[in-house]
């Protein structure tokens, strides 16, 4: 095997996740050859040596995950209402099939430009009526839906800080469930950036359908058109607000909400250097 699938393996057995070779091949942190043999394989799944008991470990989660997905497809149907959304895809471990039992949903939403809080506000309202929404430090997380980040049309740019193997991990395995006007394509289109950590994942695709926009919908749109300046402005100041005591290393920018109450992406990166450190690896 060579450095390059080794490093792709050991950035996924950070998630306990085993790969497949096609799967390798997707994911492939770009390396210099060199032979290794760290890496061991059993019913098509490569893993770290001595890991192959995260193979059903896999398997379970995919049970799992199949639910989650049942259940956020469901909640996207009624999301998708809001005239503001230009998307909603899956992220986190449930858009690699991979989340515990016990895992909640988290959502990504592209919003039109200028709504991103008219948009927040009405999603939260949404999902508090149907009572599915994860709240700030709540213990009962399963099968909640985390709206954990909100861009608007005119921010799908990854800011060049944030421009690392995790975030283009991320980028790349979000699923959109539903979208309109072809906001994938620009997404990605946007983030080029990532093929240089992840080359073989980068292809685009047109996922729109064009259709999920009903009349009411369209109604309400031009009803928002006439108002969002003024709601947008009185709808972020109500939300800051609400937020002021609650924050801890939530992200919310010109453009960009981002609510999670721990960085992933930090201990993460840590973790896979340590792992490539341990094994006499480059970064």
């Amino acid at each position: 095997m060579k450095t390059a699938f080794l490093k792709t393996i050991i950035y996924a057995d950070i998630f306990d996740y085993p790969l497949t070779k096609e799967e390798i091949n997707y994911w492939l942190i770009p390396s210099k050859s060199q032979n290794s043999s760290l890496i061991e394989e059993k019913e098509g799944f490569y893993f770290l040596k001595g890991r192959k008991k995260i193979i059903n470990l896999r398997k379970l989660r995919n049970k799992y995950s199949k639910k989650k997905y049942e259940i956020a497809t469901t909640i996207i149907e009624t999301l998708k209402l809001i005239p503001t959304i230009k998307l909603i895809g899956i992220t986190g471990a449930l858009s690699v099939d991979n989340s515990d039992k016990n895992d909640d949903i988290d959502l990504f939403i592209i919003t039109q430009k200028n709504t991103l809080w008219t948009t927040r506000f009405l999603a939260t309202l949404m999902l508090d009526i149907l009572r599915v929404r994860r709240k700030p430090y709540q213990n009962e997380i399963a099968n909640k839906i985390c709206l954990n980040m909100f861009v608007d049309e005119n921010h799908l740019k990854i800011p060049p800080k944030e421009q690392d193997l995790y975030t283009a991990h991320e980028v790349l395995q979000m699923k959109p469930l539903w979208e309109k006007d072809n906001i994938y394509q620009k997404f990605l289109s946007q983030n080029q950036w990532v093929k240089k950590y992840l080359p073989n994942a980068y292809k685009p695709k047109d996922t729109s359908d064009g259709k999920d926009t009903s009349e009411v919908s369209e109604g309400l749109l031009g009803w928002w058109r006439k108002q969002q300046s003024l709601l947008e402005t009185l709808l972020k100041k109500l939300q800051l607000w609400y937020m002021k005591n609650r924050r801890t290393t939530e992200i919310i920018n010109e453009g960009i909400i981002r609510f999670h109450p721990q960085d992933a992406r930090i201990w993460i990166m840590e973790k896979y250097r340590k792992k490539l450190k341990d094994l006499n690896l480059k970064a």
